[in-house]
């Protein structure tokens, strides 16, 4: 499994978005939004929830940024439900934390998708050129 490629879509004015369908079936029929760094929707599939879980299984009370953290992280977690369509609502909370307008872009990251607002999506691939992409991950 993995997901790869971005695709450029819109939401409608009832706040929903279509995961492309290709990366919806490998979604499966369970998975989740939650918040993800710079500003962007991670949307993880149940596997990758249960591993997120397992390893802030191991944060205890002795670190209290880490149970914040943990607490942010985990309380960010909703699970998503499609209509008929295939479409899924985009909350308030998760269209304010992402920015969310009309134009949105769903990319492929390995094991999970990310959503983000066209505009900081742009802005994000402006400040990282290709050559540098792949010398920063070595390959």
């Amino acid at each position: 499994m993995g997901f790869y490629g971005t695709y450029f879509h819109q939401m409608d004015g009832k706040n929903r978005i279509r995961i492309p369908a290709k990366l919806r079936a490998e979604l499966g029929k369970e998975y989740y939004f939650m918040v993800r760094p710079q500003g962007c929707i991670g949307v993880l599939p149940q596997a990758e929830l249960d591993k997120l879980i397992e390893k802030l299984s191991e944060v205890t009370t002795g670190n209290p940024k880490k149970v914040a953290a943990k607490r942010a992280l985990l309380g960010s977690v909703v699970q998503v439900t499609e209509d008929e369509q295939g479409r899924v609502l985009v909350s308030n909370f998760f269209r304010e934390f992402a920015h969310l307008g009309k134009d949105v872009v769903t990319v492929g990251n390995g094991n999970i998708l990310e959503i983000w607002a066209k505009e900081t999506y742009e802005a994000q691939m402006q400040e990282m050129s290709i050559d540098e992409a792949f010398e920063i991950v070595d390959i």
